[in-house]
């Protein structure tokens, strides 16, 4: 899977790091979580940001994205931590109807108890990680595999100490989050509001 060609370069690392994970945390400043997109809202986000791009190689693109969610599938599937930005509930990608079935996707998604999910809220302000994303995986032998992706790039990292500064960021942006009751309360008010407009 980690060798799929619709995977970029710089993005195989964090790939192949999830099927070896015993944890996964990321962090999204404005977007749902790759392992917790839909195939619709996968679909909108590579239509928007990838112009001219065959309709082949996008479906190529989400298939390998949905791919990704095997890891939930293992005996020992990997805890999966994920926090992200009030800004990725706010935005409707694709559409009202695409982003209800997002979020619905995301509330079930949590049913798992490997799986958590937390909103850092607007009224929380700024915070380290705006702009970007950040992946965190930690190995069954305690290493943690660091990975920055902004845009078009992105950056393994596994030196120790930028390890270390990376990890620091993730638990500065948990510490202003929602704790995961009122995160799941607040995601079912988007809903409610998205389901609202679609019925208007």
């Amino acid at each position: 899977m980690a060798q799929d060609a619709s995977i970029p370069d710089y993005g195989r690392v964090v790939v192949d790091g999830e099927s070896k994970a015993a944890r996964i945390q990321v962090f999204g400043s404005s977007l749902i979580p790759g392992l917790l997109q839909t195939e619709a809202y996968a679909h909108a986000l590579f239509r928007e940001s990838l112009p001219g791009e065959s309709e082949e190689r996008m479906n190529e693109r989400v298939a390998a994205r949905m791919r990704r969610k095997r890891v939930f599938e293992k005996e020992q599937a990997p805890y999966y931590w994920a926090i992200m930005d009030e800004a990725a509930l706010r935005r409707p990608i694709g559409g009202l109807t695409c982003m209800c079935l997002q979020l619905r996707h995301a509330l079930t998604a949590v049913e798992s108890s490997q799986i958590a999910v937390q909103v850092l809220p607007f009224t929380q302000g700024e915070h380290p990680m705006l702009g970007g994303s950040l992946s965190l995986l930690t190995l069954h032998n305690g290493a943690t595999i660091g990975y920055v992706e902004n845009f078009f790039s992105g950056e393994p990292v596994q030196a120790p100490e930028k390890v270390l500064e990376l990890t620091h960021m993730f638990d500065v942006a948990r510490s202003k989050a929602l704790p995961e009751r009122e995160s799941l309360d607040l995601i079912r008010g988007y809903l409610g509001r998205y389901e609202d407009e679609e019925d208007s």
